[in-house]
C-alpha cells in the first residue's frame, strides 16, 4: 500500500469513531416563583375553617341593687383566635382586640345600655371589661412553635387610656411562617348595680398588625 492509501484508510477509520448526533433538542428550564403570604388573624373551627359569625357567651347573672362582676372566655376549641404568617411579618406582629365601634362603644340590650370601658376605679359606676391572655391555652398548627410567641398581660378597657388590649405578641425570634391560635381567653364585667334584665351585646374586633 503506497502513502496515498494509507492516509484514506486512516482517515475513514477515524471519521467512524466521531458519533452522529440526530435530532438533538435544546435543554428545558421550569421557572417558580413562591412568594410570602399575608399576616392574618381569624376566628377558626377545629379545622381551620373561619367562623362566620363567632359569638362568646358570658355568665347568666340577675339584676342586682349593687355592683357585681360576671365572667366569660373569649375563645374556644371551635371558636379559635387564630393568627397565620406565611412569611408576611418577619420581624414579629403583635394580635390586639378592641371594642369595633370604638371607644364610644356600649354593651347594648334594646333602649338599655352600660359602658364597656369606665375609666380605672369606676368600673362599678357604669361598667368595665378586662380581658386575661395569660389565662389562655396557645396552640400550634404543623411545625409551628412558641418560640418568641408570648401571651398578652391581663389589661381593662379604659376610654382614652386603653382602647385595645394586646392578646397575643412574636418577636424577630419567632419562626417567619408561623401559624397558630389562642383558646380560653379570661373575660370579666363589671355591671353596674341596678342594671335593667335584658341581653345585652358589643362587638369586638381583632387585628393583627406587623412589628
Amino acid at each position: 500500500m503506497n502513502r496515498k492509501n494509507a492516509l484514506i484508510v486512516l482517515t475513514a477509520l477515524l471519521l467512524s469513531l466521531v458519533p452522529a448526533i440526530v435530532g438533538a433538542s435544546p435543554q428545558g428550564r421550569l421557572n417558580q416563583t413562591i412568594n410570602a403570604g399575608v399576616l392574618s388573624t381569624d376566628i377558626i373551627d377545629a379545622g381551620g375553617t373561619p367562623v362566620t359569625s363567632p359569638s362568646f357567651n358570658m355568665a347568666a347573672t340577675s339584676i342586682q341593687t349593687t355592683c357585681q362582676t360576671i365572667t366569660g372566655t373569649y375563645g374556644s376549641s371551635t371558636q379559635r383566635v387564630a393568627v397565620n404568617n406565611p412569611g408576611g411579618a418577619n420581624a414579629g406582629w403583635t394580635l390586639a382586640i378592641a371594642a369595633t365601634g370604638g371607644a364610644s362603644a356600649q354593651w347594648v340590650s334594646g333602649g338599655n345600655q352600660y359602658s364597656y370601658n369606665t375609666a380605672a376605679g369606676t368600673g362599678c359606676t357604669s361598667g368595665q371589661m378586662t380581658l386575661n391572655p395569660v389565662a389562655a391555652t396557645l396552640g400550634l398548627d404543623g411545625s409551628s412553635t412558641a418560640t418568641g410567641v408570648t401571651k398578652g398581660a391581663q389589661a381593662s378597657f379604659v376610654n382614652g387610656t386603653t382602647n385595645s388590649i394586646t392578646l397575643m405578641t412574636a418577636d424577630a425570634s419567632s419562626q417567619d411562617i408561623w401559624s397558630g391560635y389562642l383558646t380560653g381567653i379570661g373575660v370579666s364585667q363589671k355591671i353596674p348595680a341596678s342594671t335593667p334584665a335584658g341581653t345585652y351585646v358589643i362587638d369586638l374586633t381583632q387585628t393583627v398588625a406587623a412589628t
